[in-house]
């Protein structure tokens, strides 16, 4: 065998260890708490709170252009069964602090990244990841569209997405594919544009988020609150204006949400929401709270009975030190109808490396 061969191979892989020690960080969070739900069957247990596995890299290519990449895998400490690789973010992409970004991959959506930033929540069960729902209504769980495909979406699949960064602005634009085009006879694709604008104006910060999805999987065919059947001519709108500032110790927000979805032979719905929130500094510890308040859903022309709600919670976060806090947080949900009031209560440790 030739010898100049094998010492070529051996240098070609020792060079990409030799690059990930300098270029590669790993990270993550553990978090776990012991929690009392009162929406499951068995109203105390020990549950993971959005754990996660990252890796990511960069690489210089010169005259002010990177080369990055992340992966970023779920993991769950209470069960190894929910875990997965990459089902968080997965991303490559080129940036320039001219030009900004362009990235191919996975992960949270502009819109989802928008909402989160009124989200100080801990716990899986937060204003971020339910808050903005357009949450069930009694009686309709097939026409209402809830998370994970309707009311928004919260990852998308197959994304190409545009960032850009100045002083006082940022800017996100994701288009994503469903993929799904021919699956069924005279299915349409499935697309998602979504986009995130924020901005600071003296001592206030804003925000300007949106989302258009079409024809992809909003109705409900199960029950279990899920898109999982494609909807012909299905449209779902959504837009959030909110914004926020701080007075010492205290910081303060507010956001709204418009929600509009149609489909062929359904027609259409629409639902706003409201959403208040605070944090305190409280020696060192952060004490948060907030409200969302969501009216009754217009179908056509009429207002649904029964389906206002109500959504609010109190959190207090303790450091330990600067990559460990003790988190107690509550979070409630009332309904204006029949449907079951739900209660959340969480503590628990939460450790980012």
């Amino acid at each position: 065998m030739n010898k100049k061969f094998i010492a070529l191979a051996i240098a070609a892989a020792i060079a990409p260890a030799a690059f990930a020690a300098d270029e590669v960080v790993l990270y993550g969070q553990v978090n776990v708490a012991l929690v009392a739900d009162n929406s499951k069957d068995s109203n105390f247990g020990i549950d993971n709170q959005g754990s996660r596995l990252g890796v990511k890299g960069t690489e210089s290519l010169g005259n002010g252009m990177n080369a990055w990449f992340q992966i970023e895998s779920g993991v769950a400490p209470d069960d190894a069964s929910k875990a997965g690789f990459a089902t968080r973010e997965g991303w490559v992409g080129l940036k320039s602090s001219e030009f900004g970004g362009i990235q191919l991959g996975r992960g949270k959506s502009a819109y989802t990244k928008a909402y989160e930033e009124f989200d100080p929540w801990y716990q899986d069960d937060s204003f971020g990841i339910n808050g903005f729902d357009q949450l069930g209504y009694t009686g309709n769980a097939a026409l209402v569209p809830d998370r994970g495909d309707g009311g928004y979406k919260y990852r998308t699949d197959n994304t190409a997405r545009y960032t850009y960064s100045m002083p006082g602005l940022d800017v996100m634009v994701d288009y994503s594919v469903g993929e799904n085009k021919n699956k069924i006879a005279g299915q349409k694709e499935a697309t998602n544009l979504s986009y995130y604008v924020k901005g600071t104006i003296a001592d206030w910060w804003y925000i300007v988020g949106a989302n258009m999805a079409r024809n992809a999987n909003f109705r409900d065919t199960n029950g279990d609150g899920k898109g999982d059947t494609w909807a012909p001519g299905a449209k779902l709108n959504n837009v959030l204006l909110g914004g926020g500032t701080s007075f010492g110790d205290l910081a303060i927000g507010a956001g709204f949400q418009r929600h509009v979805y149609s489909e062929t032979g359904y027609g259409t719905n629409k639902r706003n929401s409201v959403l208040v929130n605070a944090m305190y500094n409280l020696e060192g510890n952060s004490l948060y709270g907030g409200i969302i308040m969501a009216d009754k859903l217009k179908y056509g022309s009429v207002k649904m009975a029964d389906s206002r709600y109500i959504r609010y919670g109190l959190g207090l976060a303790v450091p330990m030190s600067k990559r460990t806090n003790i988190v107690t947080e509550y979070m409630a949900t009332d309904y204006s109808g029949t449907q079951k009031d739900k209660s959340y209560f969480s503590v628990g440790a939460y450790h980012s490396f």
